[in-house]
């Protein structure tokens, strides 16, 4: 899963030149070999485009890390939906990406982030929970994937709490010798209840400190019975109303991810519309706190005055920003080596200096609407 630690490691990477790959793959099939060369036509590409303002020994030092996964058997053992390799003088970086991007090769002042920001959208991110009888797990899950996340002290099922506790023959089903049922049924009511809720505690405990520093809507999957004591147990607000109450053990990974992202849904519509709506609100109002002006969005954007922007999927502006006199040349298409797509710059800025970055659906910026951006102070 592709992580903000991830994109602030990116978000580090500064140098002249950087070089941005970015590779749809295949999962199965005989394309899967073809991606290999497509790389390879990709880094041919960069070198072509570095050499002409660059001496070659530097530019085979930079690409060397892209030629090498040209044959790493690593990188195509286990492929996904799309490749990005990230390259600047004396670092590089390599992403797995689960969703398919746009081939591409950018060479420019700064690394080419855009295909990533769906990734990094907040409201397509989830907890999904899934308790059972036999099982705890949390997994990180988004519109994409779902990765399970190491808990310590997660506690493993009933029989975790069922061996620290001593009782009485009499009040204990299941001591008789007879096999012991995977369920929470087969203990008399009185001590299920309490092994039960002891067995939450301990799993909300667990997993809370995971919730709180990475807050996100939270899915719970089990029976009804313990979906209701668990938010009882755990109070968390994140948790939302509706759950699933399929026996997650029995369900693939996408499956659940799948499931789990249909209850989550909703909540990112209703994100994204509230974010557009503090918009207008202020566009509407000569406070000077919002804009649509590419030229203006640049600028506050590199000054750290930016706090959420918003740009149209697949949205780009070219042209160039001087850094000295911050004077910004905006004409549509690249017409020269030097443009650089400034929405992508913009959203670099954005990013580095703790702001947000939300996409959206063209029209929803207005007719001609490329970018807008919520300024932290008035222009």
């Amino acid at each position: 899963m592709f992580l903000h630690s991830d994109l602030d490691e990116l978000l580090s990477m500064e140098g002249n030149p950087a070089v941005s790959l970015y590779l749809p793959t295949h999962v199965a099939g005989r394309e899967m070999r073809q991606d290999r060369v497509r790389l390879r036509n990709l880094v041919h590409q960069a070198s072509e485009l570095l050499t002409r303002r660059h001496r070659r020994p530097d530019v085979e030092g930079l690409l060397a890390p892209a030629h090498g996964l040209i044959n790493d058997e690593g990188i195509w053992a286990h492929p996904e939906q799309g490749l990005a390799v990230f390259l600047v003088p004396g670092r590089s970086r390599v992403h797995k990406l689960p969703l398919a991007v746009p081939e591409q090769v950018a060479v420019g002042k700064h690394l080419h982030i855009t295909p990533l920001l769906p990734l990094l959208d907040d409201s397509r991110r989830f907890w999904l929970l899934t308790i059972t009888g036999v099982r705890t797990c949390l997994y990180r899950g988004s519109r994409w994937e779902l990765i399970e996340a190491p808990v310590e002290g997660l506690p493993q099922g009933f029989d975790a709490i069922r061996r620290e506790t001593e009782y009485d023959e009499p009040h204990m089903a299941g001591t008789t010798g007879a096999p012991r049922a995977q369920s929470f049924g087969d203990a008399a009511e009185a001590v299920r209840k309490i092994q039960l809720m002891e067995l939450l505690r301990r799993i909300a405990g667990a997993v809370e400190p995971h919730v709180r520093r990475q807050p996100a809507p939270v899915v719970i999957a089990a029976q009804p019975e313990i979906q209701g004591h668990f938010r009882e147990v755990a109070g968390w607000k994140e948790i939302i109303a509706e759950g699933l109450v399929e026996n997650p053990d029995a369900e693939r990974a996408e499956d659940l991810r799948r499931k789990a992202y249909a209850l989550i849904e909703p909540n990112e519509q209703a994100a994204r519309q509230e974010a557009l709506g503090h918009l207008r609100s202020l566009l509407g109002t000569s406070k000077g706190k919002a804009t649509t002006k590419p030229e203006a969005i640049v600028r506050a954007a590199v000054h750290g005055q930016v706090d959420r922007l918003f740009l149209t999927s697949g949205g780009e502006l070219w042209g160039r920003f001087d850094e000295k006199t911050e004077h910004v040349d905006a004409h549509g298409h690249a017409i020269g080596e030097d443009d650089d797509d400034l929405l992508d710059y913009a959203a670099l800025m954005t990013l580095r200096q703790g702001g947000n970055v939300t996409l959206v659906e063209r029209g929803m910026l207005g007719p001609d609407g490329l970018a807008a951006a919520i300024l932290r102070w008035a222009a």
